[in-house]
Formats: C-alpha cells, structure tokens, sequence
C-alpha cells in the first residue's frame, strides 16, 4: 500500500481524502500545518503558493488543497475568499445576501496541488449547487455550509451532510467523484 502526506489542520478534508485512497489502496499520512495562505482572485496561484510552503516546510512530496466558491449571480464572488467570508457572515448573512437573486447556483472549485520539490501538479474538480432559502443545519465554522446544497447531496445542505456523522461522510465520497478521485487516477501515486 502506498502512502501520500496531505497538509491539512481540516479534519473533513483528512476524511475524504482517506475514503477516496482507500479505494485505491492509497494510506493518506495527515501532516499538521497552519499555512498562512497567500490572498487573490486566482486559485491556482494560491493553491501553488500553498504546496511549495508546505514543502519547504515538510521536505518532502505532499498534497494540499483549496476550494474556491463561485457564486454567478454575484460574478463569481465569494471566490478564493470563503474561508475568510465565513468568519465575518453568519448563515442569515448569505440569504440576505442572496434575497434578491434569482439565478441562487453555486460551484465549490475543488482544487488539490501535489509537488515533490520540482514539479507542481494541479488537480480540479467542480461540484455545482445552490444557495437555498433558509438555514438547515449547524455548522458555525463555516456558516455557508447551512446554506448550501450540492447537487450530489440528494437535497441535503452540506452541513446536514456533515451532521450524519463520519460512516455517512463517506458513504457520499465512495459514490461522488471528488478531486481526490482526480489526483490518484491521473497520477501513478
């Protein structure tokens, strides 16, 4: 079995990371680092930014990842900037937000970025949703989650995903392409 380091502090991340490899015989090794993120409008950037530093810290081959989230309606806002939006919104912020728009659809760019020191390669995925129009479920760390349903969620907003519990979690990850499913099939990991 292979194992592949992953720099996350996020224990979600780490979660699906570990459903999808596993699939594929892959051990994905958790690497704690809090990386000060570079801010800008290009998540590739970002996301290189972000690899090469936890090389540099590591020494060693590892993979991080981003998510970027376009709202079309606001012109592709929030961005690379969610995380820092979910400090400052709550879940009511987002409606309120989106009260007067119509067109509520969502994507969550997933991005992954695995270097060996040398060569940086880049993995995306999209996953599209909506914005819906009430609050459904708790997830105060992120508050958009309680307003966002995937459409691969069968009508569930992400946080009532997360609420299942982790057997649930990845149920959803052995029946969704994720990025991970991106990264392991395209790279001879």
């Amino acid at each position: 079995m292979h194992t592949i380091s992953f720099a996350t502090s996020n224990k979600e991340k780490l979660l699906i990371a570990r459903t999808v490899c596993e699939q594929y015989g892959i051990t994905v090794k958790q690497e704690f680092i809090d990386i000060d993120e570079i801010q800008g409008e290009d998540p590739e950037i970002i996301i290189r930014d972000k690899v090469m530093r936890a090389y540099n810290s590591f020494g060693s081959p590892v993979v991080v990842s981003d998510d970027s989230w376009d709202i079309p309606a606001l012109n592709g806002f929030p961005g690379a900037y969610m995380k820092s939006i979910n400090t400052w919104f709550t879940a009511d912020d987002f409606l309120r937000l989106m009260s007067d728009i119509e067109n509520r659809t969502i994507i969550l760019h997933q991005y992954l970025a695995l270097t060996d020191g040398n060569k940086i390669e880049i993995y995306k995925n999209d996953l599209p949703g909506k914005i819906i129009t009430e609050v459904r479920g708790n997830n105060i760390k992120s508050p958009n989650m309680s307003v966002t349903i995937l459409d691969s969620d069968n009508g569930k907003t992400i946080a009532e995903v997360f609420e299942q519990g982790e057997v649930a979690v990845a149920d959803r990850y052995k029946n969704r392409r994720d990025v991970w499913n991106e990264l392991v099939e395209k790279h001879s990991i």
